[in-house]
């Protein structure tokens, strides 16, 4: 067996300045093992779908894309590597950049905005190293209880330590490119309380950003499914395609959990034995779940349940992240789950794993 020996191969980017819009990109790889590579400049949409405006083949470890752009922004490169596997690497067009490959990773540096970006991104991959060996060996052993703990506390310390990342850095770079980048990608991660302190710092530009606007019509939802209000009812779908409602479960005199999910969340999927264990401890007390899936293909939500042998009530729209249950529970990212009283007034947001514990031990005793 070969050993593969991974080494830093440099590319030099030049952005030409002349033209605002123009693009003038120049790389040399240093080594002819990227020859008969393509180099791909992608545009990102709106609607995240990444568009093709220019692209090249790597010869004698050189390349070269030279054009013009609709608009300076953020545009990706792409680039294969010796396998065939794409490489992504985001980055804003502004001066004269330098460009670090790796085997499985591009640096982008050389501008105000990039060096920013690039430090943010190091610092988020040192915080992965440890979630990302854990992952692995729990691939390698799923069975093994110990692990799954290991690798869920560690997700915990993972979310909560990339989430202050994030803020920091949004907040560091209201001003700039990178506060908008940055709180459109690390949108998911963050609380609503979180979200509102930037929105109060954030100056008309930024609010005038699509998705900034989303975001404040969202907060203003928010406020309705906030503790001590009434649940906010939902109408969709049985497995069965039969119509149901929430209203059907919530304040009908148990404590009821909202499960909001889907067979393809690999984080809701790990908590789903915590779930079934709480659910089979405290239910004959008086703990009701409800699941709200945001799968889109039927056949593989109800596969998902008879699988998992979900025994609570499901419900769905099918429409994927497009939910009415997102407009109206107002979160970005699951598993999420909301604890009602009997009387169906909101206990607690997003409670999971040992937290969700430590809650029904408090209204039901262990």
């Amino acid at each position: 067996m070969k050993k593969i020996v991974s080494f830093a191969v440099l590319v030099f980017v030049f952005v030409a300045c002349n033209n605002k819009n123009a693009y003038n990109i120049k790389g040399e790889l240093g080594s002819s093992q990227w020859d008969g590579k393509q180099v791909t400049l992608l545009g990102v949409s709106n609607q995240s779908d990444m568009l093709s405006i220019d692209s090249t083949i790597i010869k004698d470890g050189i390349f070269k894309l030279k054009g013009n752009v609709d608009s300076v922004g953020w545009y990706m490169l792409r680039l294969q590597n010796k396998n065939g596997k794409d490489m992504f690497k985001d980055f804003y067009v502004e001066g004269k950049l330098k460009v670090t490959i790796t085997d499985d990773q591009i640096k982008i540096t050389g501008s105000p905005v990039n060096d920013k970006y690039q430090t943010f991104q190091d610092q988020y991959i040192a915080l992965t190293v440890n979630l990302v060996k854990l992952n692995s060996a729990l691939k390698a052993d799923p069975k093994n209880k110990q692990l799954e703990q290991s690798f869920n506390d560690e997700y915990d310390r993972f979310d909560k330590s990339f989430r202050e990342l994030a803020l920091k850095t949004i907040k560091e770079n209201m001003k700039n490119p990178l506060g908008l980048h940055i709180f459109q990608t690390a949108l998911s991660s963050l609380d609503n309380d979180e979200i509102e302190s930037v929105i109060k710092m954030a100056d008309s530009k930024f609010l005038a950003d699509p998705s900034a606007k989303m975001v404040v019509a969202q907060l203003e939802q928010s406020k309705k499914i906030r503790v001590g209000n009434k649940f906010q009812n939902l109408t969709m779908y049985s497995p069965e395609g039969k119509p149901v409602s929430l209203s059907e479960y919530a304040g009908k005199g148990t404590y009821v959990l909202i499960d909001f999910w889907a067979s393809w969340c690999g984080p809701c999927m790990r908590e789903l034995p915590n779930l079934l264990a709480c659910y089979k401890k405290y239910h004959d007390k008086g703990f009701d779940v409800v699941g709200v899936s945001l799968d889109q293909n039927s056949e593989t939500w109800k596969g998902a349940i008879k699988a998992h042998q979900i025994p609570w009530p499901q419900m769905s729209d099918l429409a994927g992240w497009q939910s009415n249950a997102v407009t109206v529970y107002s979160f970005s990212s699951i598993p999420h789950t909301v604890l009602l009283d009997p009387k169906g007034i909101i206990l607690v947001n997003n409670l999971r794993g040992v937290s969700l514990e430590k809650k029904l031990a408090e209204l039901f005793g262990k």
